[in-house]
Order: C-alpha cells, then structure tokens, then sequence
C-alpha cells in the first residue's frame, strides 16, 4: 500500500500542472532563465565531447605501439674511461643484443635498427624515385604498427642470410606499380643493386613515427644494412621493449649501464648514450589530456553554474511572490516537507527542460560536424560523439544542479510563517 501510495504521488498529475502553472506564470522570466541553464549545458557538452573526441583521437594513434619501449642512440663520450679521452665515438655491435637478450630476462622485444644513407633512387622500369632506405629485424613488426599490405616481413632467415630482399611502404607500391599489381617476387633497383621485394605495408597510425614515414620507406634485414654501410657489425639504434609488468625506465637504465661497460665507457657517462623512453612520452601524453579534461570540465560547469545561480535567483522572486499562497499553505497543515518538495520540484523541472534541450541541441549539432567532417577526404577532426556515459553524466549534472538551485528558495519558502505571510500583501 505504501509503495502505490508513493507512485501516485510520483505521477500526480494536479502536481506537475500546478508546476508548469507556476513557470509559465511569466513566460519571458522563464525563458530568459531558463536560456542560462540551456547554454550552460550545450557548452558543458560540446567542450566535454571535443575534449573527450581529441583526446580518443590523440591516444587512439598510439593503439598498437609496444609503450613499455626505450630506444638507445651511441653518442660521443663526454667522460674519459680506461685511457680512452673524452669526445671519443663508440658503436652498439651486434654481439651486444645476443648479450643484452641472454643478460635481461625482463626485455621482451630486442630490435637493432640501421639507417642507410646516399643509396640513391629506387627504380623499376621507367618509374624512379628517391626514399629512405632502413635496416630492421622481426621485431621491429611487433614493436610499431604496421599493416601487411602484400607478402611478408622480414623473417630471421633473411637476418641470417643477409638477403637482398625489401619491404616497400604502401606510397612506394602507388609510385612504381600499377593500380592493383602485386608487389610481391618483383625486382627493386636501388643505386647499382637490386632487391626482391618480399612485402608491402602501410602504417596503421599519423600519430607515432619513429624514424620517418614508413609508408615511404624500403625495409631490408639489418644485416643487409650494414653490409649496405660496410659497417661490420655495428648498429645505431637499439630498441628493447620490456613486458607490461615490468618497470622500462628501471631496464633501461641497466641495459644501458651494460652496454657501455661492455664498449668500455664511462658507466656514469650520460651523455654518451641518448635514451628515449617511450613509456614516459605516452604518460605525458595521458596526463596532458587528463589536465585538458579537467579544465573543460571546469570551463563547463563555471557556465552551467552561472545559468543555475539565475534559476535560484528566480526561484527566490517566485517565493516572495508566493508568500500569502505559502502562508495559506502553511495555515491549512501543509508539512515543511511538502513545501520543500513543491519549490524544489519546480526548480527541478525548470532546469531539466532548459538542460536536455542544451543537451539534445548540442548532440544535434555534435552529429551534424561529424557528418560534415567525415565527408573530408582527410579528416581534420577526430569523432565527436558524445559517450553514453558522458551523456548519463550530464543528466545527473542536470539534476543535481536543479536541486542546488532550489535549496536557497526552498530555505526561504520554509522559513515563513503562517501569521506573518498572512498579514503580507
């Protein structure tokens, strides 16, 4: 009986029209009032959904990248070590990785990179451009995002054998073969050697480049790199990826301790061993946007607040202007709980009507940019679609925000008495 008493009270409809009676008394004053708690929302909304949008867009281009990575660069020495001077160069060699692999269970990935200068134009039939030549092992493939087009990546047989075999990016494959021709098996002529290309493929992400544009870039086996160079064994970038549960900037620090002992220099010797560390990137990254999201939220609820404090202020002139009305109220037995409930009930729902029209309107909009921006052969802007838990979000906001603008009038209302409001005119 309890419960059906308070579902008719839920649904009374005499109560909801003495509401709407009441703010549609003056129509203007309503709609003025109401107009803040409408724009605060729609700007709470839409700064929150490009906040959200951009910062999804941003860390989505991470998606696919091995973060729990350092990358090591040999640089010059700045200390002296065992009769070596300052200044001197040094170089990471292969037998480092086999050391560095056998040396550091908690690395999961190793991978040497080599870059391959003055190689001169890749050419095939008539067709001839200039690209970046590079020399990887099979990790690499699991470290960076790359998609397989066509064929293959580079394998450990081809390391072994120090084959003469590449894998293009997908701009080379535009630049020197027909629409739909397949890569694969044919023959690249780069400077006065030739290469089987064994593979096509195209970055998954615009946001992380490590060492330039894949797309436009010949890939061989590092080993062919540096017969390339004639190196030796000699590499110019290290990168280790550590597993997830393991701490990279304590790794790398360790690695990079042991690959200078090992090259006899200095160990305290910073400068000359450049660390990149990925990991520490990508938390700036995380915490860059995680300050922008917050201040969008200040930003937001600054102006929603502002359209609140115009709906208490009305609902303060309502109350005065109520005055007799409540003092009858009161002298008929209304309880102070009913009074509370009519001035917040009415604050409520003046702010939730001109709140999810802000709401409805600004998703309306948000949609519509996003039809105009997807249309774009190159989207400028990430998708701005409003989460659905955002959305539950501002409606609780809504809410809450209409019951923070009824609690003064509501004080009010409750602190007049019957006699006194009787005797006001």
């Amino acid at each position: 009986m309890h419960y059906e008493l308070c579902i008719v009270r839920m649904f009374d409809l005499d109560n909801y029209q003495e509401i709407w009676q009441t703010i549609t008394r003056n129509k203007s004053r309503s709609l003025l009032t109401a107009f803040g708690v409408f724009w605060g929302v729609f700007m709470l909304v839409v700064m929150v959904a490009l906040g959200s949008g951009i910062s999804r867009g941003i860390m989505g281009q991470l998606d696919g990248v091995a973060q729990n990575t350092s990358m090591l660069w040999p640089s010059n020495t700045s200390m002296p070590y065992k009769g070596f001077k300052k200044g001197r160069s040094w170089n990471i060699h292969s037998d480092d990785l086999v050391a560095i692999e056998r040396e550091f269970a908690e690395l999961k990935y190793i991978s040497p990179v080599m870059f391959v200068d003055n190689v001169g134009k890749a050419t095939r039939g008539t067709k001839s451009e200039e690209y970046r030549m590079m020399g990887h092992d099979a990790n690499y493939f699991k470290m960076y995002p790359l998609k397989i087009v066509q064929g293959r990546w580079i394998n450990d047989i081809d390391i072994r054998d120090v084959r003469k075999v590449c894998v293009i990016g997908e701009k080379v494959l535009n630049d020197l073969y027909k629409p739909g021709e397949s890569a694969v098996g044919t023959l690249i002529r780069v400077g006065s050697s030739y290469y089987t290309v064994i593979g096509v493929v195209k970055k998954t992400t615009d946001g992380v480049n490590f060492f330039g544009n894949t797309d436009e870039m010949l890939h061989v086996p590092y080993t062919t790199a540096q017969r390339i160079q004639n190196s030796g064994d000699k590499i110019d970038c290290l990168c280790i990826t550590a597993y997830d549960d393991v701490e990279i900037s304590e790794v790398e620090t360790r690695v990079a301790t042991f690959v200078k002992e090992r090259n006899l220099v200095n160990p305290d010797d910073e400068a000359a061993l450049v660390l990149l560390n990925l990991k520490k990137v990508f938390d700036s990254f995380s915490m860059l946007f995680g300050g922008l999201n917050f201040l969008v939220w200040i930003v937001g609820l600054g102006t929603l607040l502002s359209g609140v404090i115009g709906v208490s202020n009305i609902m303060l002139v309502t109350v005065r202007e109520r005055t007799q009305e409540i003092g009858i109220r009161r002298a008929l037995g209304a309880t102070p709980f009913t009074i509370l409930k009519q001035i917040m009930s009415e604050s409520v729902v003046l702010t939730a009507m001109a709140g999810l029209a802000g709401l409805v309107f600004a998703v309306l909009i948000l949609s519509v940019v996003d039809v105009v921006v997807a249309m774009q052969p190159d989207p400028f802007l990430p998708s701005l679609q409003l989460p659905f838990s955002l959305a539950i979000v501002a409606l609780v906001v809504i809410i809450l925000a209409g019951m923070f603008a009824g609690y003064l009038p509501s004080k009010r209302a409750l602190s007049i008495k019957a006699v006194e409001a009787l005797q006001d005119e």
